[in-house]
C-alpha cells in the first residue's frame, strides 16, 4: 500500500511538472496538440483498466490545458474513454456469467439471480455514488454486475453519469491546484 501511494504521489507530481513544463516548451505545446483528443481518448481508454495504480485521465488535465484544449471538450473525451473501458470490463462479467451457467448445475446461478432481483436498483445506486466519489476503477463492480446479469443498457447510463460526475470533480480541482501553485 506504501508503494502505491509514494507512485501516486510521483504521477501527480510528474503531472503538475509536465503541465509547469509546458507553459514554456513549443514542443511540449506541439507534441500533445498532434495527438489532441485521440491522444487523450487511449489514455482515457487506458486508464480506465488501471487497477494496480488508479490514476485518472483528468490528472493530465492541466497538461492538456496548458497545451491549448479545451475544458469541456476535454472532459467529454476523458468521460467517452473511460466508459468504454468500464464496459469491456462490464462484458468480461458477461462472458464469465455465460461460462458458469453452461458448466454449473445452476444451484450457484440460482442464488444469483434470486439476490439480483431481490436487491435489483440498490447496486445501480451503489455503482453510481462509486463511479462518481470513488478514485478506484468502477471495473470492481462492474465486472460482477456484468457476471449477475444486469443490462448492459441499465448500466451505460449509471457508469455515463457517474463518470461524467468523478472527471468533472476531478478536473476542476486539478485546475485550481495548479493555479494555487
Amino acid at each position: 500500500m506504501l508503494v502505491r501511494a509514494i507512485l501516486l504521489i510521483a504521477v501527480v507530481a510528474l503531472i503538475f511538472y509536465l503541465a509547469d513544463w509546458t507553459k514554456e516548451s513549443d514542443t511540449a505545446r506541439r507534441l500533445v496538440s498532434s495527438y489532441g483528443y485521440t491522444g487523450i481518448f487511449v489514455v482515457a481508454f487506458i486508464s480506465g483498466f488501471n487497477l494496480l495504480i488508479p490514476v485518472p485521465a483528468a490528472a493530465f488535465l492541466p497538461l492538456f490545458l496548458e497545451a491549448g484544449l479545451r475544458f469541456w471538450p476535454t472532459i467529454a473525451v476523458i468521460v467517452a474513454g473511460v466508459t468504454l473501458a468500464d464496459s469491456i470490463a462490464f462484458f468480461i462479467g458477461k462472458v464469465g456469467n455465460e461460462l458458469i451457467s453452461h458448466s454449473t448445475e445452476g444451484k450457484i446461478f440460482s442464488k444469483l439471480e434470486e439476490a439480483r432481483s431481490r436487491y435489483h436498483w440498490a447496486p445501480l445506486a451503489i455503482l453510481f455514488a462509486f463511479a462518481s466519489l470513488a478514485p478506484l476503477p468502477s471495473e470492481t463492480l462492474l465486472v460482477p454486475m456484468g457476471f449477475l446479469g444486469y443490462r448492459f443498457f441499465h448500466i451505460l447510463p449509471v457508469v455515463l453519469a457517474g463518470n461524467f460526475v468523478f472527471n468533472a470533480i476531478y478536473a476542476a480541482g486539478a485546475v485550481s491546484l495548479l493555479e494555487a501553485l
